[in-house]
């Protein structure tokens, strides 16, 4: 006696998002407006002023920032970093994890390197007399300049708390949605930076 049998198709496929890169993607959204909003109040002073920026109280021409050298050499420094940052996750995804290390620890020597120049630059800017109240232009320059150097600190702070737990053992080529996550956001921070000297710098002394 023959039985029939029902063929049961396969259950279809739908792509997934793990929650870790669903709460970055959600996060950088958020952040996107934020830097957004900023962009919005720079263009708002620059289309409310007759001249920009400002007439200075002095004709001194570095009392206003230039994108020699610092700025150009941070924005090499933060480029490398997402360079060796992602090549770093390519490697983890693969269990290249020697590798992994080497290129970890450079993403976080040069995003050091790079808030270092950030204060180094505030400090000379401070000594040409250029402050927070100096004028708009100077106010909008340390609000935005600033709030990126306080994410690039916490990508920092995220990038140790990954190579901690990488020491640890806690990530593999099939387990590795932390560090994922983290490039990601160090990839955002990367991208906000060039709008940063484009508009700031190139846009000023260009």
């Amino acid at each position: 006696m023959a039985v029939a049998t029902m063929r049961q198709e396969p259950a279809p496929q739908y792509p997934s998002i793990k929650p870790g890169m669903m709460g970055m993607y959600i996060f950088l959204a958020s952040e996107v407006m934020f830097f957004g909003s900023m962009f919005a109040m720079y263009f708002y002073l620059v289309g409310s002023h007759p001249a920009w920026p400002p007439v200075p109280p002095s004709s001194t021409p570095e009392y206003y920032v230039n994108w020699w050298p610092i700025p150009f050499a941070n924005t090499i420094i933060l480029a490398s970093s997402g360079v060796t940052c992602h090549f770093a996750l390519e490697a983890l995804s693969h269990d290249k994890r020697q590798r992994f290390f080497f290129l970890w620890i450079v993403t976080i020597l040069l995003g050091a390197l790079f808030e270092f120049f950030q204060a180094y630059e505030f400090i000379q800017a401070f000594a040409r007399h250029l402050t927070l109240t100096a004028n708009s232009f100077a106010s909008a320059f340390f609000i935005m300049t600033g709030f990126h150097g306080a994410h690039v600190l916490g990508g920092l702070v995220l990038l140790i708390l990954i190579l901690y737990r990488a020491t640890r053992g806690q990530f593999s080529g099939r387990n590795h949605v932390g560090p994922a996550a983290v490039t990601l956001y160090w990839h955002f921070v990367d991208v906000v930076w060039f709008f940063l000297f484009g508009i700031l710098y190139v846009g000023i002394t260009g």
